[in-house]
């Protein structure tokens, strides 16, 4: 009995340390997956400008709603047909993969009544050279409508 007893702890031993139950905390891209190296947002503010006091919050995140990219507290006056650019701080290091199914998520901190009429796009630029760029038109944020997000 001793004897079956040591035989099937050895064997549940190698059952459990072996690879098909291990656990892979890599990620499931490719070690040479391209990375994100930087992020720009450019606003074309058209119709009705953003006044100096309203705030504004841009982040990218994938499709999980893990921030991947941010700037906040931007403020300002956004004149009628003005264009302002915006670098975010990439978080960590993010792969191709990570960034696809994505979204941009841009929130509206208006000091009273402001409605901002604007377009923009954001280009995302990876290890290799390559880029995402993404145009969103006719878009307005408001007091009542504040916040707005839009696929990658």
């Amino acid at each position: 009995m001793k004897t079956i007893m040591s035989c099937l702890a050895v064997l549940a031993m190698a059952v459990f340390t072996s690879t098909t139950f291990a656990q892979d905390t890599a990620p499931a891209t490719a070690p040479d997956s391209p990375t994100l190296t930087s992020v720009q947002v450019k606003f074309d503010t058209t119709t009705d400008n953003k006044n100096p006091d309203s705030l504004l919050d841009v982040y990218i995140k994938t499709n999980h709603g893990h921030e991947i990219a941010k700037s906040e507290g931007n403020r300002g006056v956004w004149d009628n047909n003005s264009t302002h650019t915006l670098t975010l701080e990439v978080e960590g290091v993010k792969t191709r993969e990570q960034v696809r199914d994505g979204n941009v998520a841009l929130a509206f901190h208006p000091h009273g009544a402001d409605k901002w009429n604007f377009n923009y796009n954001v280009t995302l630029k990876f290890s290799d050279d390559s880029t995402i760029i993404k145009e969103f038109n006719d878009c307005q944020l408001t007091q009542h409508d504040a916040s707005r997000t839009d696929a990658l």
